[in-house]
């Protein structure tokens, strides 16, 4: 809901809809924006303050507010929310960026990026076909197929007519490798937008997007904060690895999914939409059997590299065998040193950065937890700290148990620093580098890390999940994966589908060049249907489609995670009571719940969580009805907060 504002009659011609206006609200003065303009207030009769002035900036479109409307309505928050997102601390002028020439682009780049395959020609025909037929397209193509030079060539023919075009990537790491290679093809036009640039260079690109003419072509390279920028019009929206859970917004609101609201967003401006993964979501391939999107399929690699060779190490097995080496298993030792021995490069991967996820006394059990949320603390070797993933808390790290005194504890299971100890003791001759979010905080040092993997400098890289998606490394012949099982533990519909498509991006990093790569999954699930699926090289995975139907799963049916928060377990109990009641009367809706999650407290905060499932379509009464049983129980209980997450991730 809005607030209203009187008008000045000297500030009547420029105040119009979109406008960007200062007002003072709850004795601050904040920028905000007109959403409607009337001469009729019904039946208020209390004072209305008169807007301050009028910025000397462009309006917001119209489709502007028509895109921050639909995602308010949709993920079910205020438009001042969305309107919080859209307008940031980077559209403010505080600073003016250092102005970096551009290269203009290279006629040779740009035929080399240009020389499609006859495969590849043929896939972005049929993207252009449907494009015609007003349809997003999917183009599904195995990992090293030149997706991206489709994207590039498809978007240059557009740029080139004066068009604009948004091209959207997970996160930042592969956008900052992906600049330069879009740098070289479109030169000035190419403006980049993410969280990690500064301020004054995001201001930069906002002011740029908001002042450029029409018939001025240009591309925008960014995250899923850039759907928010001031976009008069688009001509091509392209979102690359489309199946990323990174496209999701957790927190704060508004809780949108980059995908799915760049889907509307092209609608709004009549803009086709390209989408692309080599291991594409489940939500996309029911739109592309139900006719809303069209199936564009690449499976020829480009210059013909063949798929990598799988090995899956039974671990349990190993052990029994005396064949583990530690963490590692002596076969997967044996090929490390064989592929090194080469010249070539290794990539092992573990999904969870730290030395350990834990520490626990070996004389009577204790295991450190944070003081504000129900985790354990991780343990960070090169920092001597305990440390909670969650809120930041950490402490120093003692040999002696807190809890007897007795000098017992000890690391429990393995993260990608400790992968990286071991494997520096095991070969100690190797180049050996770690590429998580600790060592990548600076952007300086996570291009050094790159570059020097890139240049061969690096002879064994251990990485998280940063690095296993559209990162091209021609010397890298080899992929392990440690405690592979740790993918599959999650008490989530989705970790079948998640793992599998985590194994073919980490299976892409490899065999990129004329050699054939090879992946070795260290588990102890040897059998499971994932692994079995993957080493076939079929699509198995994705028969699991009717059993998400057969149980009411998304697609087939919207989800919507409902999490009650408060510091007091009393009115978290009653909040709880409540929402389940009035939940209760909304006939749409299956409720699960309430239920406490895996981490019951984050913050100080204990939570409890309800499952809220409705049809595909004709919800919208039954979110409304959700959100005004939210509200009231909120005003009614004091310290007691409740969040909707629509289409959870």
């Amino acid at each position: 809901m809005g607030i209203s504002y009187l008008v000045p009659s000297q500030l009547e011609k420029r105040a119009v809809k979109g406008a960007k206006v200062r007002v003072i609200f709850a004795r601050r003065e904040y920028i905000a924006v007109i959403s409607e303009l009337t001469d009729n207030c019904g039946d208020y009769k209390g004072r209305i303050s008169e807007i301050l002035s009028v910025e000397d900036v462009p309006a917001v479109s119209e489709k502007e507010l028509r895109f921050w409307k639909w995602c308010a309505d949709y993920y079910m928050c205020t438009v001042g929310e969305v309107y919080r997102a859209a307008f940031t601390s980077a559209m403010r002028r505080d600073s003016a960026p250092k102005r970096v020439r551009k290269q203009k682009p290279s006629e040779v780049d740009s035929r080399e990026l240009y020389q499609l395959s006859p495969a590849q020609e043929q896939a972005r025909e049929e993207i252009m076909e449907s494009f015609a037929q007003g349809k997003p397209a999917l183009l599904a193509g195995v990992t090293g197929s030149g997706k991206t030079e489709i994207y590039l060539k498809i978007a240059k023919e557009i740029t080139d007519k004066g068009g604009r075009v948004l091209y959207m990537v997970p996160e930042i790491a592969l956008s900052r490798q992906l600049n330069d290679r879009l740098e070289a093809v479109f030169g000035e036009m190419l403006l980049s937008y993410h969280s990690g640039m500064t301020p004054a260079a995001r201001y930069s690109a906002y002011s740029k997007i908001d002042s450029t003419p029409d018939g001025e072509g240009f591309i925008v390279l960014g995250l899923r904060s850039s759907l928010f920028l001031p976009f008069r019009n688009l001509d091509l929206i392209i979102i690359d690895e489309e199946h990323d859970s990174s496209y999701k917004q957790t927190d704060p609101a508004p809780r949108y999914n980059g995908r799915d609201s760049a889907i509307v967003l092209g609608q709004i401006h009549s803009a086709p939409v390209l989408l692309g993964s080599a291991t594409p979501s489940f939500e996309s391939l029911y739109n592309c059997s139900s006719g809303r999107y069209s199936l564009v399929r690449l499976d020829e690699k480009f210059h013909g590299a063949t798929e990598p060779e799988v090995t899956v190490i039974d671990t349990i097995r190993e052990s029994k065998a005396k064949r583990m080496n530690g963490l590692f298993s002596q076969t997967l030792l044996e090929e490390i040193e064989s592929v090194t021995g080469r010249g070539e490069q290794v990539l092992i991967f573990r999904n969870r950065r730290s030395y350990s996820p834990l520490v626990q006394c070996s004389v009577c059990g204790h295991i450190p937890m944070c003081s504000h949320c129900n985790v354990p603390l991780s343990y960070h070797k090169n920092r001597g700290e305990l440390c909670c993933h969650y809120c930041d808390y950490h402490i120093p790290r003692s040999s002696v148990c807190p809890e007897c005194s007795e000098p017992g504890m000890t690391e429990k299971g393995s993260g990608t620093e400790m992968i990286e100890e071991k494997i520096r003791e095991i070969l100690p001759n190797a180049r050996v580098a770690r590429f998580d979010a600790e060592t990548t905080q600076s952007k300086a040092e996570e291009k050094r890390i790159l570059r020097e993997f890139a240049a061969g400098k690096i002879d064994i890289l251990v990485g998280t999940q940063m690095i296993s998606k559209g990162f091209d490394f021609k010397g890298l012949s080899l992929v392990a994966l440690i405690q592979a099982d740790s993918m599959l533990a999650m008490d989530d519909f989705r970790a079948n589908e998640r793992a599998f498509q985590l194994l073919r991006q980490l299976s892409g990093r490899t065999g990129r060049g004329a050699a054939r790569g090879k992946i070795i999954i260290q588990t102890s699930l040897a059998a499971h249907n994932v692994y079995e699926a993957f080493s076939s090289g079929e699509e198995r995975l994705y028969e699991q489609l009717a059993e998400r139907q057969e149980f009411g799963y998304p697609p087939f049916v919207r989800l919507i995670k409902l999490t009650v928060r408060s510091a007091d377990r009393n009115r978290l109990s009653d909040a709880a009571a409540r929402t389940s009641m009035g939940l209760g009367k909304i006939r749409s809706a299956e409720i699960t719940g309430p239920f406490a999650p895996v981490v019951d407290k984050v913050r100080g905060e204990y939570i409890l969580q309800f499952w809220i499932k409705l049809p595909r379509a004709g919800n919208a009464a039954a979110k409304e009805r959700i959100a005004e049983l939210a509200e009231k129980i909120e005003s009614e209980i004091r310290s007691v907060t409740i969040v909707a997450d629509v289409d959870p991730q």
